[in-house]
């Protein structure tokens, strides 16, 4: 009994002494997780600004390693296919051009996004990037396109001259 009560002295002598264990740094959680849907659309360009002031339906989603955005780009609903299983010419082009859509991988910091499209609407975009600015204000989000990248390392015709600004509100 009396090696018994010496081997649990020891043990606590041994462990009062060790260094104590740092916790390891936990990473900061990322506030732009979740689902967000689009309020409303503005394009600001130097001299007007654009508005869609009750957006169509649109989606942001983020994850801890992808994202998706879905939104309309017009103010009056989406045109459903007379036929659905079979669009005309005229119907498909109306419903290509009336919907955009990208997903992929991003990175942020504390005040932009940057995403990567792995996923695109337009065929050829796979790999394309676009900057946005972003605040957070409790459950409402701006972002503010910027800057788009395509894959060849070419910019559109509105680089420069148009910013696309997004109210999003958390699902």
């Amino acid at each position: 009994m009396r090696i018994f009560f010496t081997a649990i002295a020891v043990s606590l002598m041994v462990v009062s002494c060790s260094t104590p264990q740092k916790p390891e740094p936990q990473e900061p959680i990322n506030p732009l997780l979740g689902s967000w849907q689009v309020k409303s659309i503005h394009w600001i360009t130097p001299d007007t600004t654009y508005s869609i002031n009750e957006a169509q339906p649109g989606l942001l989603m983020i994850n801890p390693s992808r994202y998706s955005i879905m939104w309309t780009p017009t103010q009056a609903p989406r045109t459903p296919f007379e036929n659905l299983s079979n669009p005309t010419d005229e119907e498909l082009k109306t419903g290509f051009r009336s919907i955009v859509f990208n997903a992929g991988t991003y990175v942020y910091t504390d005040s932009t996004l940057t995403t990567t499209a792995e996923i695109a609407k337009v065929p050829g975009f796979e790999g394309g990037t676009q900057y946005y600015r972003y605040n957070l204000s409790g459950s409402e989000l701006e972002i503010t396109m910027f800057d788009e990248t395509y894959p060849d390392g070419k910019k559109p015709d509105w680089f420069g001259k148009v910013e696309s600004k997004f109210v999003l509100e958390k699902l």
